[in-house]
């Protein structure tokens, strides 16, 4: 016993370390794309600024000169500026967002190679980014560097190229209004058109966008808590069969949570693999610098249906362990394909396909657990029979016959059937036709100690041509 569950706890440290390296993938990644979401939406604000002050404000402004209302040589940086609007209108932002918006500590910044205000000068870096943009004509730019210590996501948006609105301010010196020179010298003049002078760029540390350290301490946490949850129900019903069962009990019991441990391990292999593709896929398009945000949505919505499915699963394998201790109403068809449910991993693995021709509605009171146990092993005996015999076509038919006072469950396979001279004896305990390695002996014989003990049934087999034909007769409204 301790040895079994010396294997059940190195099991679940294992998939717990899996699940918690899982969770701090895909919160890093939720990370990244909700700090480029932030950064995209402030670019586009201050692009879009920009382009009503260029294409609507300026060209009025403009027309004012041209008419004689303003002098010629008028310029004020608050209402002719872009850049100097666009980051008032940044910083008026970000002390007003108070408690309505993340803390993301966004810096913007409009970066240029010749800027008119100093303050806008690029630095090496940034000027390493604007010649990308120049010799590759590119549009946007993004990054993780190193910034103040601290992993900082940088992205960089293309500004207007130069056009002849632009040069009235920022070609030649003497074209320009003269406080406008008086006001910043001889900076940012000499442009020429189609230039690309400068770029909006935006700097957000990755650490300030999600507290994602919380974040994935609260759900390792939980998760932590789900598995000692588990371990201990599974513990605790190891130690009351211990107690409890006899000798020959305790044997077949352990035998079937080996098997189920087994099973698991089958229901669980097909959805980790998956989600560890999937996480691999995302971690793949980040290298080569190609993620998409919908592409990874939806990759992200796949590993969360696989995770409820994994969820799904632990509460099948918790319901199988609970004893019964009343009889409850149960929909024998229903409790049929819940059953086969439970190893349909392993007979899928196997090849097997399981046909329930059961009717529907057909409804009776029986201790559910029981009943589930019983079935397992039969399907699982013929399942063995399948492969030992290497019988391609591979099909168990499970059928019900309801008469006033009894049901009939009829598992029947075409494995071969069982040999006249031993099929006296499968129900003795400890005799198996199987391989030691494969068989306890006790699996049969147990199921018929419940179908008799608990269930006031009878379990019988008979062979019909190749074919093996297990009937459990049960009494109904079994109390």
């Amino acid at each position: 016993m301790h040895s079994l569950l010396h294997k059940i706890k190195f099991i679940f440290v294992l998939i717990y370390i899996l699940v918690s390296l899982i969770l701090y993938i895909i919160l890093n990644h939720f990370n990244k794309l909700e700090v480029e979401h932030l950064i995209k939406e402030n670019l586009t604000m201050a692009k879009s600024i920009n382009q009503y002050i260029t294409e609507v404000q300026k060209p009025i402004i403009y027309d004012l000169i041209e008419e004689g209302s303003l002098d010629k040589d008028y310029f004020n940086p608050e209402i002719m500026s872009s850049t100097y609007i666009v980051s008032q209108i940044q910083d008026n932002f970000n002390s007003n967002k108070g408690g309505y918006h993340t803390d993301s500590n966004l810096e913007y910044k409009f970066a240029s190679k010749n800027p008119t205000n100093i303050v806008n000068q690029a630095d090496k870096y940034e000027l390493s980014v604007l010649k990308k943009f120049e010799d590759e004509n590119l549009t946007d730019y993004d990054e993780i560097i190193e910034r103040d210590g601290k992993k900082t996501m940088f992205y960089a948006l293309a500004v207007q190229r130069n056009n002849d609105t632009c040069l009235k301010c920022h070609g030649d010196p003497e074209d320009a209004p003269t406080s406008m020179v008086a006001m910043y010298g001889d900076n940012g003049f000499h442009e020429k058109l189609g230039d690309l002078h400068a770029i909006n760029v935006v700097y957000a540390p990755m650490s300030n966008v999600i507290s994602i350290w919380e974040i994935y301490t609260i759900l390792n946490l939980f998760s932590l808590l789900v598995f000692v949850l588990i371990y201990f129900t599974l513990r605790y019903f190891f130690i009351e069969l211990n107690n409890k069962d006899k000798l020959l009990s305790k044997q077949s019991r352990f035998a079937a949570l080996g098997e189920m441990i087994s099973m698991i391990a089958h229901q669980w292999r097909q959805p980790l693999t998956g989600m560890s593709m999937s996480i691999n896929n995302l971690l793949l398009d980040y290298e080569l610098g190609d993620s998409d945000e919908k592409r990874s949505k939806e990759t992200l919505e796949i590993v969360d249906k696989q995770i409820a499915y994994l969820s799904t699963t632990i509460d099948d394998f918790k319901n199988f362990f609970k004893p019964d201790i009343k009889s409850v109403r149960v929909d024998l068809k229903q409790l049929v394909t819940d059953s086969c449910m439970i190893i349909d991993s392993s007979l899928k693995n196997a090849g097997v396909i399981v046909k329930n021709e059961i009717k529907e509605n057909l409804v009776f009171t029986t201790k559910k657990n029981d009943i589930t146990q019983i079935i397992l092993n039969l399907v699982k005996n013929s399942m063995d029979a399948y492969k030992e015999n290497e019988i391609k076509e591979r099909e168990i038919i499970i059928s019900a016959e309801d008469r006033p006072k009894s049901i009939s469950i009829i598992i029947k396979d075409s494995a071969g059937g069982v040999p006249k001279d031993i099929i006296d004896k499968i129900f003795d305990p400890y005799f198996s036709t199987k391989d030691k390695k494969n068989g306890t002996g006790l699996g049969l014989y147990m199921s018929k100690m419940i179908v008799e003990d608990h269930l006031a049934g009878k379990l019988s087999v008979e062979t019909e041509d190749l074919s093996t034909i297990f009937t459990i007769k049960l009494a109904k409204g079994i109390k």
